[in-house]
């Protein structure tokens, strides 16, 4: 099978040939620069890295890379703009006033202003949103997404990246006083989170006119959870949020009408999985395996029925610090109990630099080798 009748077979809740493979379709399955680096070396690759978001040091996947991989989904991406306004070499503020520092030694740039964070909703109403228009660079999108289809080898995911509603408003509000706001202030929440919806909306609109009648899958990241709980009551989420995701994932799904939804959050998320089902969602990532109701079999059991899940590879201790058997144990651990069909194989998010390249390599290698279910 070609990778998008083989991963398309999956999402249909069918059986394929193997278990799909996906890396670098988005921001949140792909590679940190030193890992990837370290893979490429690993692979005697030559190339120029380039970077997907720069303040977490994620990367796009080379071409021959995914070839090497065997991986059977490719992203449709634009290409980022990164707004940096200099504070010194080490520090900027981007295009929504978020400030930005890389410590010394360290692996990503960590928020440390936040712009909203002790304004009245007054001043929020004179806030400036940044232009959605200026955010991405869209050449060259739609030739790359009707090419892309038109060879039929590949399961398209379309992701502008930065794609969240409730997230990115707690990067604007700082996170702590956010979720105090969601109790005390829901005025302040509904008028953020109405601007974060109508911002997100108005990009991904310009991304999908450009790529969406070609896509198998539209990528959303907006993470609710922690690795031991939700981050907020079900109740609340129901209240405040989850009116935004349903409007947010309606109008993705009329902008890119073959298109399935896949949803990130990382952590805990069990008890929030029947409102997404409810609200549109198709796929689940990143299945945090390392986090407090998580289990692979009893997701499956539960909610295979209605979702595919994406991801599953744990990146906590396997990846990282396990041996060759034990990744080959964890992947055939995931297949087993999220396969044989609803379910595409990659690492728990983004492969962090302490992954060796080694683990990479056999994650992948073990997954085409015990993920076999039919000869054609």
């Amino acid at each position: 099978m070609l990778g998008r009748e083989r991963a398309l077979m999956s999402l249909n809740h069918q059986v394929p040939d193997r278990i799909p493979l996906d890396l670098g379709s988005t921001n949140c399955t792909t590679m940190t620069k030193v890992a990837y680096d370290n893979l490429k070396k690993y692979l005697g690759i030559e190339r120029e890295t380039r970077f997907m978001m720069e303040n977490f040091q994620i990367v796009f996947i080379d071409e021959e890379v995914l070839q090497i991989l065997e991986i059977d989904t490719r992203g449709v991406h634009p290409r980022p703009v990164f707004f940096k306004n200099m504070v010194d070499d080490r520090t900027y503020f981007n295009e929504f006033g978020i400030k930005y520092h890389m410590p010394e030694e360290g692996l990503y740039y960590d928020m440390v202003e936040h712009p909203l964070a002790g304004k009245s909703i007054e001043e929020l109403k004179d806030y400036e949103w940044p232009d959605p228009a200026r955010t991405m660079d869209l050449s060259g999108v739609r030739e790359r997404a009707k090419n892309l289809k038109e060879s039929n080898k590949y399961l398209l995911v379309g992701d502008m990246i930065d794609t969240g509603i409730f997230e990115p408003c707690w990067y604007l509000r700082g996170f702590e006083n956010f979720l105090v706001d969601l109790l005390t202030d829901q005025d302040f929440v509904t008028t953020l989170l109405e601007g974060m919806y109508n911002y997100q909306l108005k990009r991904y609109s310009l991304f999908l006119q450009e790529a969406g009648e070609f896509l198998d899958v539209v990528f959303v990241g907006d993470d609710l959870a922690t690795a031991e709980s939700v981050i907020m009551s079900p109740k609340t989420y129901r209240d405040i949020i989850k009116p935004y995701h349903k409007e947010y994932f309606k109008n993705l799904k009329k902008l890119a009408p073959h298109a399935r939804l896949l949803y990130h959050s990382c952590g805990s998320i069990f008890s929030f999985i029947p409102d997404l089902i409810e609200v549109g969602v198709d796929i689940l990532n990143p299945v945090q395996v390392s986090a407090q109701n998580m289990d692979t079999k009893v997701l499956k059991e539960k909610f295979g029925g209605e979702l595919s899940f994406w991801g599953a590879i744990d990146t906590t201790r396997v990846l990282p610090r396990g041996t060759k058997k034990e990744v080959k144990e964890e992947v055939r651990k995931r297949i087993d109990d999220l396969g044989p069909e609803g379910y595409i194989l990659t690492s728990v998010h983004d492969i962090q630099p302490d992954v060796p390249p080694e683990n990479v390599i056999t994650m992948f290698e073990e997954a085409r080798n015990y993920g076999v279910f039919l000869s054609h």
